[in-house]
């Protein structure tokens, strides 16, 4: 059955459009039944010092803590842990913290804890996404009393709230973990968090249970419809679909793009589709011959026709992508055409930096070396199923990627390592702060940090001094001219190659209600989800 659809392509954030599944629910804690959401992999640890995995970012942000900021359907920031806030011109912001917020086990949440977590959040040895994707800009956090903080900046930036979409982690609980070891404490399998739900049971690569903290202030909405929430594991996308068409799950997330006319035949499932946030790209690691030679890197992504992987096996649901910056985003880029698909181009390129076919076996070499690599890769369908692809496009330019598939959080740990030669993988936009993702991704300043989100070890000052200046600009033509630059060096340099933008999807039965998708998030109405039989 189709409910409701979305295109990828919207102009700007005020014309974006919620894709609604079904009513929303009465809000009375509880009394929403339990609900059953079969996901394809487990979830990484839930600390937001250190969490960057997409799924567990979300499940923290809208079900188990407590952000101090949200985004409202325009995708403008709005009060939700800060009651308030008071910008001082371009250098600062004062944010005033609701008095009625605890913790799960019953302490008040404060602005000490906003300052534990900027603090440890801006350590390198703590490798965290906040202190890479949003706190680049923050110079200083200063508690003023128990829920006034300041944070001032170190330079005048655009989106400067935005900034600050992140929840603080306990103080009380945390501050006795060194931060190089805070990735891999005890706690982030059993936080305490300060959101609507808590973490009753995690089986791991099994199922994951939350439930409802009814201590959660009313002035948030108060304690979450369902009386309880059960992720399954299920990692295989057509067993996930069976139990979504038979009732043995209510969401499915996420579904694949061959899936697409099932559900929306289907008499109970309603198919969820909205433009994503979520860019695949390949990794070079620009440390490891021979994709430290630019030349290289750019002939690869010539060999590449991204328009026939999205044909082929999306099924029409994604765009090209040129960068970091989406196509739905205002301050996209539209005059910069996307690097085209040109293997005699690719061709010269290879013969300029010396790989030939001495042997006649149909794969380049150098030096007696063959142009021979390991391409890393998850056991996510979509993503075997596009690397098949990938190898046979680099394959028709003499070049040989040999495919290794792992599991999920083993692909992620060789990736954070740096080790790898080049990998297939994706990043989702931290927030709708459009330098966040470059720089974390790409800035010299990242490359030397151990776990970083820059696991190309990309250092390019070029891109590091464009990345910079867009990230300053407040004015929007001065700011898309930028990023038109930065995206032109990415087409030069290709210190990774962006791939497709994929359109999210997921399948939803008729009998639960309160489901609403967009750029935010599958879980961004999760409070609101009930059970209507």
């Amino acid at each position: 059955m189709v409910r409701s659809k979305m295109t990828l392509r919207a102009a700007a954030a005020a014309a974006l459009l919620l894709v609604t599944a079904c009513g929303g629910g009465d809000g009375s804690g509880g009394a929403g039944g339990t609900i059953v959401v079969g996901m394809r992999s487990d979830f990484g640890g839930f600390n937001p010092i250190t969490s960057d995995a997409l799924y567990s970012m979300e499940l923290m942000n809208y079900a188990l803590f407590t952000p101090l900021i949200q985004y409202d359907e325009n995708l403008q920031p709005r009060p939700w842990l800060a009651e308030s806030w008071v910008e001082e011109g371009d250098t600062a912001v004062v944010f005033r913290l609701r008095t009625d917020v605890t913790w799960h086990d019953g302490q008040r949440v404060t602005a000490e804890d906003v300052k534990f977590t900027f603090d440890r959040a801006r350590l390198p040895e703590s490798a965290s996404l906040i202190g890479s994707a949003f706190l680049s800009n923050v110079e200083s956090a200063t508690v003023i009393d128990s829920f006034t903080i300041r944070f001032d900046y170190a330079r005048p930036h655009a989106q400067a709230l935005e900034d600050f979409w992140w929840a603080p982690a306990p103080k009380h609980l945390l501050e006795g973990i060194a931060p190089a070891d805070m990735r891999n404490a005890p706690y982030n399998r059993a936080p305490v968090g300060s959101g609507p739900f808590r973490l009753t049971a995690w089986e791991a690569n099994r199922q994951l249970v939350i439930e409802p903290y009814e201590g959660f202030p009313e002035s948030l909405g108060g304690p979450p419809a369902a009386r309880r929430i059960v992720f399954r594991i299920i990692p295989e996308a057509s067993t996930l679909l069976t139990e979504l068409v038979t009732g043995g799950v209510h969401v499915d997330i996420p579904v694949m793009p061959d899936q697409v006319n099932q559900i929306q035949e289907g008499a109970s499932t309603n198919l969820l589709s909205f433009p994503g946030r979520t860019v695949y790209f390949i990794g070079w690691n620009n440390e490891r011959a021979p994709f430290d030679d630019a030349r290289v890197r750019r002939a690869l992504a010539l060999a590449l026709n991204r328009q026939e992987i999205i044909d082929a096996l999306l099924y029409g649901q994604g765009q090209i992508a040129t960068s970091t910056v989406p196509p739905w985003h205002p301050l996209y880029p539209e005059g910069v055409e996307p690097l085209p698909h040109d293997p005699e181009a690719a061709a010269a390129l290879l013969e300029e930096a010396g790989w030939t076919d001495t042997n006649r076996d149909g794969i380049r070499d150098r030096g007696g070396q063959p142009l021979s690599f390991e391409l890393l890769v998850s056991d996510d369908a979509l993503r075997r199923a596009t690397a098949e692809v990938i190898q046979a496009q680099l394959r028709q330019v003499g070049a040989q990627a040999n495919i290794r598939v792992t599991e999920f959080q083993t692909m992620l740990a060789a990736h954070r390592g740096r080790d790898f030669d080049a990998v297939f993988t994706n990043w989702v936009l931290d927030n709708f702060q459009v330098a966040s993702a470059p720089n974390a991704l790409l800035h010299s300043s990242q490359a030397d940090i151990a776990n970083s989100a820059n696991r190309s070890s990309v250092r390019i000052p070029e891109l590091d001094a464009v990345m910079e200046r867009a990230a300053a600009a407040s004015d929007p033509e001065v700011a898309r001219q930028a990023w038109a630059e930065f995206t032109r060096i990415l087409q030069r340099e290709q210190p990774m190659t962006f791939m497709f933008w994929l359109n999210e999807l997921a399948g939803v039965r008729d009998e639960l209600s309160g489901v609403e998708m967009d750029p935010r998030g599958e879980f961004q109405t999760i409070r609101d989800w009930t059970l209507s039989r």
